[in-house]
């Protein structure tokens, strides 16, 4: 919001599963459920309710090579597996107010051990995606 529209209420959003864009130059846009990005916005900002894996894609590996991830859980646990290019597996419990950063371009996917709320921080583009039985496919965001 700039200083020209401070006399303008900001509009009010349920802040569960609605989420952000945010641009060059700082300004943030609120696209609801991630849809379609510009190219000006490099990341989204959201608050998730996971009550399984299928709410986190658990079965879908994917890695940012945009950026780093940052990943907060504000209710439950959630365990994140990181695997480097080496293949080798990591697995970090995450509990309610503990959060991580994953690295730029390492393969990663979550599992709800417990329901609850995750804050993530991600990179618009560039990120990849894929399940155990096929190979990495690009996606736009």
């Amino acid at each position: 919001m700039n200083i020209e529209n401070a006399s303008v209420p900001p509009a009010v959003f349920d802040w569960l599963d609605h989420f952000m864009a945010l641009g060059h130059g700082g300004g943030l846009r609120q696209i609801g459920k991630p849809g379609r990005l510009s190219p000006q916005e490099d990341w989204v900002v959201g608050i998730k309710a996971v009550a399984n894996d299928a709410d986190v894609h658990g079965d879908v590996w994917e890695r940012h090579g945009a950026g780093d991830e940052m990943l907060c859980v504000l209710e439950g646990r959630v365990v994140l597996t990181l695997m480097p290019d080496d293949g080798a597996q990591t697995e970090v419990l995450l509990e309610a107010c503990e959060g991580t950063v994953v690295p730029r371009g390492v393969w990663h996917r979550l599992h709800v051990a417990s329901p609850g709320k995750i804050l993530f921080v991600t990179p618009a583009h560039g990120s990849e995606h894929r399940s155990e039985h096929r190979r990495a496919s690009s996606s736009p965001t």
